[in-house]
């Protein structure tokens, strides 16, 4: 082959390279440079808000250790809540206050919860609206051997006893002693429990009991008058309730039903001579 066409095929050859790169380049888009996206800081503004510094449950006192001052977001702030700026010596003007309601550890301290130290009683104060605060008397044996204490539920029986009037001379001690009737009946259910003698509260540092004679309940006022009544009738005996779903009713442990043969025990009242004489009457 001619040299001159060897060159010139070369040539060509080159040429045609670099018109293929300078095409490829040109159909390919520039790199385009990502801009990391700006990060903006905006700063939250706290103040002041007064806390419980430790659990506090209700009827306890408060002391300058139960309160502390934490941050809060100034947004969140609202008028139930107690801000240093608006109340710098709450630590002081609360000492000595009653907790009407439970107050948990860094729960923000809300007034209504707190009842001030001389405005009312104590027990006046723990009352929910339209209830009243009545009394009983109560022992060991009747009251759950004394592991029942203030904020427990409670079911108030009424234990009745008498004696059916025989004239028959003829039955000895013994006999008579059989006849002597024992009835008992639920008053009032999931009743709450104020107070033991004039124990209201309980901390950790309580023991698992309180011994009391008296027991003060929350009824309402025809309740409370059913009370006083009944506790003239018998004894009172209060069964404590779970925490946990106490309206909740429990499977019966008893092998001998109460009513095993359909029939109900109950009584009547005979007057003789105008006095009242209880008899039992069994269906």
């Amino acid at each position: 082959m001619d040299k001159r066409k060897i060159i010139l095929i070369a040539v060509m050859a080159i040429l045609a390279f670099g018109i293929f790169n300078v095409v490829k380049k040109l159909g390919t888009p520039p790199p385009q440079t990502v801009q990391a996206p700006e990060t903006i800081v905006e700063k939250v503004k706290y103040v002041g808000v007064l806390a419980a510094a430790k659990d506090m449950p209700l009827g306890s006192r408060i002391s300058d250790s139960s309160l502390s001052w934490i941050d809060w977001p100034a947004e969140a702030v609202t008028p139930a809540l107690i801000t240093e700026d608006n109340r710098p010596d709450a630590k002081a003007e609360l000492e000595n206050s009653i907790v009407r309601s439970p107050i948990v550890e860094g729960e923000p301290i809300n007034p209504v919860k707190l009842v001030s130290a001389g405005d009312s009683g104590v027990m006046a104060a723990l009352l929910s609206p339209g209830m009243r605060a009545v009394t009983t008397r109560i022992s060991v044996d009747t009251a759950a051997g004394g592991f029942i204490q203030p904020g427990d539920r409670v079911d108030v029986i009424l234990r009745e006893s008498f004696r059916i009037e025989d004239n028959d001379e003829n039955k000895n001690q013994a006999q008579l002693k059989r006849e002597r009737v024992f009835m008992a009946r639920t008053l009032f259910e999931n009743v709450k429990v104020l107070a033991i003698d004039q124990t209201y509260a309980t901390t950790s540092e309580d023991g698992a009991t309180v011994i009391g004679s008296t027991a003060t309940f929350e009824l309402n006022q025809n309740d409370a008058e059913l009370l006083q009544e009944a506790e003239g009738a018998g004894d009172i005996y209060l069964t404590l309730r779970g925490i946990t779903r106490s309206s909740a009713r429990g499977v019966s442990a008893a092998s001998v039903s109460r009513n095993k043969t359909g029939s109900e025990q109950s009584s009547l009242t005979i007057y003789r001579s105008g006095q009242p004489t209880r008899v039992a009457i069994q269906d």
